[in-house]
């Protein structure tokens, strides 16, 4: 698999536990007119390390962000532990709508709707299945991979053997 979706590594670990099993997507900055496309059905999960705080999330789901940083690889380097598998995806353009999904990740109600009303009114569900990879897969990091993007396509293919 040479696919990576970049996500809050929080949420990863909520996808993880099985704590989130949807992911909101508004778009990244560099990706083609800001807009967010569902460009695989299958990915790793990318754990990310900027933006994340207490406040972006529910109460409950704070302990969370406890060691979070014992997940930070070492410089130079990018981790993956999971792949996910869309079940369906879906564009939510009503604010109100998006509270079906209150249970079912753990974002802070102001960030959704902060990301709901950046640039235009709505947001991208992704209904995932997130499974552990049988070992951790290490890569280089390389600059292409940083940035305002959800997707990242990986310069080596990692084998996603789940056990």
């Amino acid at each position: 698999m040479r696919t990576a979706f970049k996500e809050w590594a929080v949420v990863c670990r909520a996808l993880a536990m099985g704590r989130q099993d949807v992911i909101l997507r508004k778009g990244g900055i560099v990706e083609p007119g800001g807009e967010f496309r569902v460009e695989q059905s299958e990915f790793l999960l990318l754990p990310t390390f900027l933006h994340q705080s207490p406040e972006s999330l529910i109460p409950e789901a704070r302990d969370l962000l406890a060691d979070i940083e014992a997940d930070r690889p070492p410089e130079g380097t990018v981790v993956f532990r999971h792949r996910a598998k869309v079940r369906a995806a879906q564009r939510v353009q009503r604010l109100e709508d998006l509270a079906a999904y209150r249970p079912r990740h753990v974002w802070s109600d102001a960030v959704v709707a902060e990301r709901f009303h950046r640039w235009k009114d709505e947001l991208h569900v992704l209904e995932v299945d997130v499974v552990a990879l049988s070992a951790p897969v290490s890569l280089p990091w390389h600059g292409d991979y940083g940035g305002c993007r959800s997707w990242v396509e990986l310069r080596n293919d990692v084998a996603t053997f789940v056990p």
